[in-house]
C-alpha cells in the first residue's frame, strides 16, 4: 500500500537520470560525450541541472541525503562525474547486462532497495520547463504507488515516481519496456496516478533540432511558451544563443547563430555557423557556410 505524502517524500532515496539510448541519433554518435553532458546556453549542461533539481527537493523536504544515480548502457558514452553537492551524492553506473528495457534495468538497479523507497526516474535527455521539485511535490501528493508527469500536448512522458517494490514484479530476465509492457501490468495491481499538466513540462534533447531547441528556450529563462515552434512571430534572423566551450578555436569573423561549438572542434575565419553543432574532432574550414548540421569530427554525419 502507498504511504501518506509526507511519508512517501522522506521515503525519496534515489533520483535515477537515465542516459542510455537504444538508437543512437547522429548528434548522439558524434560529440563524444554523454547527450546530459551537452551545454546549455550559460554553461551548465543537463546533468548538473539534474543534480541541482535533487538538490533543491532535498532542501525543500529537509532530507539528510539523496543520491542521483546516473544510469547508462553498455554501448552509450558514460556521463561525466558530477560533483557532490550539500546532501547529494552522484554516482555513475553503466547497465553491463544484455537489453533490458528502461523497467528491466530500473528493477536490477533497485533489488537491494527496501520495497517502501521511492526514486524519482527522469529522462535525462531533456531540460525541464518547470522546477523538478515542484513536478515530484506533485507526484508525491498523488499518494501513489507509481506516478507520472503527462502534458496535454503530448509530449512523451519523461518523469516518474516509483516505489520500489513495485519493481519486483519486474522479471528478472529479458527486455521489458516501462510504458508499453510493465505500466500495462501494475494498473491491474497498483495505485498509478497520473500528474496532467497543461503544457509540455521539459523539451527533449535527443536529436539536433531538440537540443537547439532546449538550449534556446534556456537562454530565454526557460520560459513555458519560450520556444519558437511556439512563438510564430520570432524571426529566424535573430539570434537567441551562440554556445562556444572552452577549448574550441574559432578564428575572428566567424558568426555563430543559434549554434554550439563543443571543445576539440575548429572554425576558420569568415564561417557562418547556424543551427548547427560542431563536434569534437571537427574542422570548418575558412568561409564555409554550415547550417542545420551536426558537423562530426571526420566529416558530417
Amino acid at each position: 500500500m502507498p504511504l501518506e505524502a509526507g511519508a512517501i517524500a522522506r521515503s525519496v532515496r534515489s533520483f535515477v537520470v537515465l542516459c542510455g539510448a537504444v538508437r543512437r541519433t547522429p548528434l548522439a554518435r558524434s560529440i563524444r560525450r554523454s547527450l546530459v553532458d551537452l551545454p546549455l546556453a550559460d554553461g551548465s549542461t543537463l546533468a548538473q541541472r539534474h543534480v541541482d533539481g535533487a538538490r533543491a527537493f532535498a532542501e525543500r523536504r529537509g532530507l539528510e541525503s539523496l543520491m542521483v544515480r546516473f544510469l547508462v548502457d553498455k554501448d552509450s558514452e558514460p556521463p561525466r562525474e558530477q560533483a557532490d553537492r550539500g546532501v547529494v551524492r552522484c554516482v555513475v553506473e553503466r547497465d553491463a547486462s544484455p537489453i533490458r528495457g528502461v523497467a528491466g534495468i530500473l528493477a536490477d538497479a533497485t533489488r537491494d532497495c527496501d520495497p517502501n523507497d521511492y526514486l524519482v526516474v527522469i529522462n535525462g535527455a531533456q531540460l525541464f520547463r518547470q522546477p523538478i521539485e515542484e513536478l515530484v511535490d506533485m507526484m508525491i501528493r498523488k499518494e501513489s504507488d507509481v506516478s507520472m508527469v503527462a502534458s496535454a500536448d503530448g509530449v512523451p512522458v519523461g518523469l516518474w515516481l516509483i516505489r520500489c517494490g513495485v519493481l519486483r514484479s519486474i522479471r528478472e530476465v529479458g527486455y521489458i519496456d516501462l510504458k508499453e509492457q510493465a505500466l500495462p501490468e501494475w494498473l491491474g495491481r497498483w495505485k498509478v496516478s497520473v500528474v496532467d499538466v497543461q503544457r509540455a513540462y521539459a523539451a527533449r534533447s535527443r536529436n539536433l533540432s531538440e537540443y537547439l531547441g532546449a538550449v534556446r528556450l534556456q537562454s530565454q529563462g526557460g520560459r513555458l511558451g519560450a520556444s519558437v515552434d511556439e512563438d510564430p512571430y520570432r524571426e529566424e534572423w535573430e539570434r537567441s544563443f551562440a554556445v562556444i566551450e572552452p577549448g574550441a578555436e574559432v578564428a575572428e569573423g566567424v558568426t555563430v547563430h543559434d549554434s554550439v561549438i563543443l571543445s576539440g572542434a575548429k572554425v576558420g575565419r569568415g564561417a557562418v555557423i547556424v543551427r548547427s553543432v560542431v563536434c569534437p574532432g571537427a574542422v570548418v574550414p575558412a568561409g564555409a557556410r554550415c547550417v542545420g548540421r551536426v558537423v562530426a569530427g571526420g566529416g558530417d554525419d
